[in-house]
């Protein structure tokens, strides 16, 4: 069962991946930086999300 932060991560992934897509659809430039802007910020996320789960990761297997 996937924890409350990987649901977060995945969902943060998702978001990136459907911005990335609107703005490659997108009709002008500035649609386009404003959904190149919203994946990055949504990647920036799942990045983070990526790194509190590594730690996360490390700290369970130094405890066993």
């Amino acid at each position: 069962m996937p924890s409350d932060l990987e649901t977060k991560l995945e969902k943060y992934e998702r978001k990136a991946a459907q911005c990335e897509k609107a703005a490659q659809e997108a009709k002008d430039e500035p649609g386009r930086a404003f959904y190149k802007g919203l994946a990055r910020y949504y990647d920036e996320l799942a990045t983070d999300f990526r790194q509190v789960l590594a730690k996360r990761t490390a700290a369970s297997l130094a405890a066993e």
